[in-house]
């Protein structure tokens, strides 16, 4: 028994600094995407490059927001994980909130992953940007590993949490 109190209290330690972590990164996370971002858009409204000049500036600021959509929404996914720490900082580690954590922040990953494969691609080659391009490299499949392990542990502890709760209405 000493050894599973130790145990639980090592893992809400571990938990108190992912979500300290998580808490201290997610605004650098923010920047590292937001700032860039913006010097870009304002890069192609105000200074264009001659494809961004020959579409004209709403077509082209829609393809730099194309271009973006992956990273906002796998630093959406990293965001959405921060629920579980809450969850695992309180010794709830079998919860209904943290399963949908994990699962929302899988879609998400999921989704950066088509968008950046396939539908990025495809809606900037409709909204005029030549050479359209269909590749994958070693981060989009990470991101797929990411995204599937996220939403296995998703459904596992959401399996785990209605089966405990399953348990306790019979007991009670």
């Amino acid at each position: 028994m000493p050894d599973e109190v130790q145990r639980v209290a090592t893992a809400r330690k571990h938990a108190v600094q992912m979500r300290f972590l998580s808490e201290m990164l997610t605004p650098m996370l923010i920047a590292a995407i937001g700032l860039p971002l913006i010097g870009d858009l304002y890069l192609t409204a105000f200074e264009p490059a001659p494809w961004a000049a020959a579409l004209g500036a709403p077509a082209a600021l829609s393809i730099k927001l194309l271009s973006c959509a992956p990273a906002i929404m796998a630093a959406a996914a990293v965001i959405a994980l921060r629920p579980v720490f809450a969850e695992f900082q309180e010794a709830r580690f079998v919860s209904a909130k943290a399963s949908t954590a994990f699962q929302v922040a899988g879609l998400l990953a999921l989704s950066a992953f088509f968008v950046k494969a396939l539908i990025g691609p495809l809606l900037a080659a409709l909204l005029g940007r030549p050479a359209l391009t269909w590749r994958a490299d070693m981060f989009d499949i990470a991101m797929m590993a990411f995204a599937s392990f996220v939403l296995m542990i998703g459904a596992a502890l959401d399996a785990a949490a209605a089966a405990l709760k399953s348990e306790n209405d019979h007991i009670v």
